[in-house]
């Protein structure tokens, strides 16, 4: 996440290729497995050592900073040519590419640019991880419109105060996250005022925290859009008196169309499944014309035949026109933003020693945060432990995937016609089967007991393992601002970041007591900005 970014995916394009983004925090395995699947030709890189997921691939490795090459001639790309191509969560255990045109990219560009509406004026604060396709239009509307865009780095983006200490200069006048991180913005203590345009998007927006972004008079827009439809394809602006939140209309050249299970238009108020049609229709998934074959389809609707993507979500057409959201139909769900097909978390945990059978879902316990709840059958014999599940899975899925809680059951529970049954799976608080760690290391020190007591008291658990790291005690990036917070209110001069790299109370508290005693002042990542037509040497400040 730096000033290099930008200028790496705009020379892939340039010179007539497609780029493939990876979140280098991802395990190593899947990883190679995007490389191999997406047959990837060269890998850019912070200096020119190619990494050992992507030996034996022929994969050219290229540094970021490495000396410029000659000036080269430039091919025509077409409006159909490729991209980019993101992989996202597959049902049948392996990540698909969604492969995405440049004339779907333009078209998103160009109807944004219109409406929420982006100009030579504006600042656009990136926050986004390029593995997730948002990014791309922080990235690249401020560049085609003038305006100018600030790259936060990972430590700003995982530090509540941090961004918002950004976003109260007062300069920023566009920002895009998931309704999850505007609300922990919140609770660190932002308060949007006017001159503010609120992008949000990637998962639901609740209404009580629409009405609170609101307050100050700050514009908010809600935002939909599959990654196969090309970045968003519904916008809505939101108004304090608002009694539903719908993801409004279309973005331009685009049609929002809600189907009966035979492809039939549905009347207003009928829920069927929402399906998309238009400009920003990705080309399909890289290497998989069947799955491709499923998800996109040809429609003869009003004597005009389309091709359309069936998304999975239930929806219905309101009277004034606009699509309210009801849910997903399938496996899939949205966590923090992140698209997830719990089939492919269950066949990982099915690939580990001692598991039977399992089943995953989304549940919130009383008064805290979704997470994914883990069910276990273990085999004849095998008693798995949490963290063996757990490390097991952080090898195979991004820490996004890896479930925060374990259950074990007899049996999973199934309909009458012999499918799991994820409704009858069991509220995991309370239940005699929760899975908990078997060895819990307990404080020395009254710096490890402070902090045990805060980790514990956010986390939702009785005690915690000073040895056991943050992550795989079921943390995520909203817990780990919520920790930091704590710790702040606690008087302990700690930040997000040191959370991330003294990730367990022992490492943690070591650090701390250090840090006190030299009394280290805090210091801050710096924000990169770009902005269309600057000079290179003055294009980025800190």
């Amino acid at each position: 996440r730096s000033e290099a970014l930008p200028v790496a995916l705009l020379a892939v394009l340039k010179a007539g290729h497609a780029f493939v983004p990876l979140d280098p925090r991802h395990p190593a395995p899947r990883l190679r497995q995007v490389l191999e699947t997406a047959q990837v030709k060269a890998l850019i890189l912070p200096d020119a050592q190619l990494p050992a997921y992507a030996e034996g691939l022929g994969v050219l490795p290229i540094a970021i900073d490495g000396p410029a090459a000659p000036p080269a001639e430039l091919p025509e790309v077409a409006p159909e040519d490729p991209a980019y191509v993101i992989f996202t969560s597959g049902s049948t255990g392996a990540p698909k590419g969604v492969e995405v045109p440049h004339r779907a990219v333009v078209n998103c560009l160009a109807s944004m640019a219109a409406e929420p509406g982006f100009g030579a004026a504006d600042r656009l604060l990136a926050v986004t991880t390029v593995s997730f396709d948002i990014a791309i239009l922080e990235l690249f509307l401020p560049l085609i419109t003038g305006g100018a865009v600030e790259i936060a780095a990972t430590e700003e983006v995982l530090d509540g105060f941090a961004l918002v200490r950004r976003l109260q200069r007062g300069d920023i006048t566009v920002m895009q996250a998931t309704p999850t991180l505007w609300g922990m913005l919140l609770e660190a203590g932002l308060q949007p005022a006017a001159g503010l345009r609120i992008l949000a998007g990637g998962e639901p927006l609740p209404l009580d925290l629409a009405r609170r972004l609101m307050v100050g008079g700050a514009e908010l827009w809600n935002l939909y859009g599959p990654t196969e439809t090309t970045i968003w394809s519904a916008v809505n602006r939101i108004h304090p008196e608002d009694a539903v939140i719908s993801i409004g209309h279309p973005v331009a050249n685009t049609e929002l169309q809600v189907l009966s299970p035979g492809g039939q238009l549905l009347p207003v108020g009928v829920t069927g499944e929402l399906n998309i049609g238009g400009a920003g229709l990705a080309r399909g998934y890289f290497g998989r014309d069947d799955l491709t074959a499923e998800a996109f389809r040809d429609l003869t609707l009003d004597g005009a035949t389309r091709r359309l993507y069936r998304t999975g979500d239930r929806a219905r057409r309101l009277a004034d026109g606009t699509i309210e959201l009801l849910g997903r139909g399938d496996g899939q769900i949205k966590l923090r933003g992140f698209r997830i097909e719990l089939g492919e978390i269950e066949m990982a945990l099915r690939t580990v020693e001692g598991v039977a059978q399992a089943a995953v879902d989304l549940r919130a316990p009383p008064g805290g945060d979704k997470q994914l709840v883990a069910y276990i059958v273990a085999a004849p014999g095998a008693d798995p432990a949490p963290e063996s599940l757990m490390r097991a899975l952080e090898q195979r899925l991004p820490n996004y995937m890896v479930p925060a809680r374990y259950v074990r059951l007899e049996a999973l529970p199934q309909t009458l016609n012999g499918k799991l049954d994820r409704k009858a799976l069991p509220a995991p608080e309370g239940m005699d089967g929760l899975l908990q760690p078997r060895d819990i290391t307990p404080p020395a020190s009254p710096m490890e007991e402070r902090l045990a007591g805060i980790w514990a008291k956010v986390l939702g658990v009785e005690a915690v393992s000073t040895t056991e790291t943050l992550y795989s005690l079921g943390a995520d990036s909203l817990t780990v601002f919520r920790i930091a917070a704590r710790m702040l209110d606690a008087g302990l001069n700690i930040e997000a970041r040191d959370l991330l790299t003294h990730p367990t109370i022992r490492e943690l508290a070591a650090f701390a007591a250090a840090r006190e005693g030299d009394g280290a002042a805090s210091s801050r990542p710096s924000l990169k900005s770009f902005r269309h037509g600057a000079r290179r040497e003055g294009a980025f400040a800190s």
